[in-house]
């Protein structure tokens, strides 16, 4: 044993260290928030400063329906925005904040904005567009445009008006963007009003006989039915569960997570033995982009998830996944109720090429062929880009027949088919693959699909327009400005253009079909 004898000046030298570390280690215990130390590159949005706190200071004043913030549910720190940090993402700051203005001023608390005429639709009575463009806000750095949405949704949202409303719809952008704009403010009363919500919503499934919910119910009485011949399509059924998995989560009620995870474990057992017809597009597509994200929000949890997920798109592949002709570009088809393969792509399948992105980085790809997959898909999806307009049709149409007519198109679009609704899918598809490949070639294409948006979309007394036809320079514009134009177009546009790729990372966040986030729990 080795004895250091200390004189009385090295003790007081070391006493000084010790009481250092000990004022360092309270100085951050006490003053450094998690969210800060998670990432010191970011600034903080929500943070401790005398403006932000005045700000939550506002929103809880004078509300008793309203939780102290010091109070939140919220089981990890709100990630850091800073806000734009590039001449492109602020071009697409300034396009949302174009968009939120024309709303403001022309349909404030209303669904959805008519730009053109300068009027409002209200299919839902739910202010569908502030609470599903919240998170965008947010997420950008918007401090003003955030405030004005919490206080609207704290002082005017009625989850509860008499008015029926689809089930599918309703918990993808309103449940999915109060529970988004909690994760990333914690401020409580959108927790609160997701409850409410979400009970409302529940009603579906208490008047359905089966595990399968009614599509449709009033948000005020509970009346439920199906107006399709009593039936609900797939992805009404099955693109409800990571919503109501994470109120479970957040409330500890897991009554949510329980009725609904029914309808999705009916699915898997019922199997698909019989059809009517196969399609990846509109009434289907969200129920396979699902089962690999319930996956990933379970971390990993749930192996018959991860299991149909696969033997999906080996499916897939196998029935749907074919070449056009003359130049062989890949593509996913339909198969109709003849049994009949036809040649269609809608351009909501472009969500494909995330879901196979998720499945390559997370150890579910075989020799890459999902990645493989996911590119072709990002390829065809860019393919329907090009056209006079440079906007996103809502359908291709692909030649199969073998020509010795070298001219010949492999693809084309119908008149009826050649709407644009500035839907997501493909920049969303783009995000996921530069996020996997760093390629900057799906920058360049969000960004080029960005521009055709403001030269042919864009209205200058506020609002962004439908397009009637994207194969004419001289558009018509169909006065709609669909609320997933701000809450996931102008989203995935600005986190596809980000200097920092590690904001929301895949590992820790998961989106919903309607681009909320919501975390992955451990």
């Amino acid at each position: 044993m080795v004895y250091i004898k200390l004189n009385r000046t090295t003790l007081f030298l070391i006493g000084i260290v010790y009481m250092q570390l000990l004022a360092f280690l309270y100085f951050y215990l006490n003053f450094i928030e998690l969210s800060e130390s998670l990432n010191p590159k970011r600034q903080k949005f929500f943070g401790k400063s005398s403006e932000q706190v005045q700000i939550r200071q506002n929103l809880t004043e004078n509300c008793s329906n309203c939780l102290p913030v010091s109070n939140t549910k919220l089981k990890r720190a709100p990630p850091i925005f800073q806000g734009p940090t590039n001449d492109r993402q602020q071009a697409i700051v300034k396009a949302f904040q174009h968009a939120w203005t024309g709303y403001k001023k022309y349909a404030w608390g209303h669904d959805e904005l008519r730009p053109v005429s300068q009027r409002f639709d209200d299919p839902f009575e739910l202010g569908l567009t502030i609470v599903d463009s919240l998170d965008t806000a947010i997420i950008m750095g918007l401090e003003t445009e955030t405030r004005e949405g919490l206080e609207w949704i704290r002082d005017s949202l009625n989850v509860s008006p008499s008015r029926s409303v689809n089930l599918f719809e309703t918990t993808i952008r309103v449940l999915g963007g109060l529970l988004s704009g909690f994760h990333l403010t914690g401020e409580d009363i959108l927790l609160k009003k997701a409850t409410k919500l979400g009970d409302n919503l529940l009603k579906a499934f208490e008047k359905s006989k089966s595990p399968v919910p009614k599509s449709d119910v009033n948000l005020q009485t509970g009346d439920a039915f199906s107006p399709n011949r009593d039936f609900s399509s797939l992805a009404e059924v099955t693109t409800l569960q990571l919503e109501f998995r994470d109120l479970s989560d957040l409330t500890g009620d897991k009554k949510y997570e329980e009725v609904t995870f029914n309808a999705s474990k009916h699915i898997h057992k019922a199997k698909c033995l019989e059809y009517d017809a196969i399609t990846l597009g509109a009434r289907a597509d969200s129920y396979y982009e699902y089962l690999i994200k319930q996956w990933l929000q379970t971390k990993k949890s749930i192996d018959w998830l991860r299991d149909d997920f696969i033997q999906s798109m080996k499916a897939v592949k196998k029935h749907l996944y074919r070449q056009s002709q003359p130049n062989g570009l890949w593509f996913i088809g339909e198969i109709t109720e003849y049994k009949d393969f036809y040649p269609k792509m809608d351009h909501l399948v472009c969500f494909l090429s995330g879901s196979l992105v998720l499945s390559h980085l997370n150890s579910l790809d075989e020799n890459n062929e999902h990645l493989e997959m996911a590119k072709q898909i990002g390829d065809i999806c860019h393919k329907m880009y090009d056209n006079p307009t440079g906007l996103g049709p809502e359908i291709m149409h692909f030649n199969m027949e073998n020509s010795s007519d070298i001219s010949r198109e492999d693809t084309y679009v119908k008149s009826l088919d050649a709407h644009s609704l500035l839907r997501p899918e493909a920049i969303e598809a783009w995000f996921y693959l530069y996020r996997a490949t760093k390629d900057n070639k799906y920058q360049e294409w969000g960004w080029s699909a960005f521009e055709a948006i403001e030269k042919y979309a864009k209205v200058e007394t506020g609002g962004y327009s439908s397009i009637d036809n994207v194969l004419r320079k001289k558009i018509r514009r169909r006065d709609k400005m669909e609320s997933f134009f701000p809450a996931e177009t102008l989203k995935y546009l600005y986190l596809l253009l980000s200097d920092d790729q590690e904001i929301l990372p895949l590992d820790r966040w998961v989106f919903n079909t309607e681009a909320h986030p919501l975390p992955i729990y451990n």
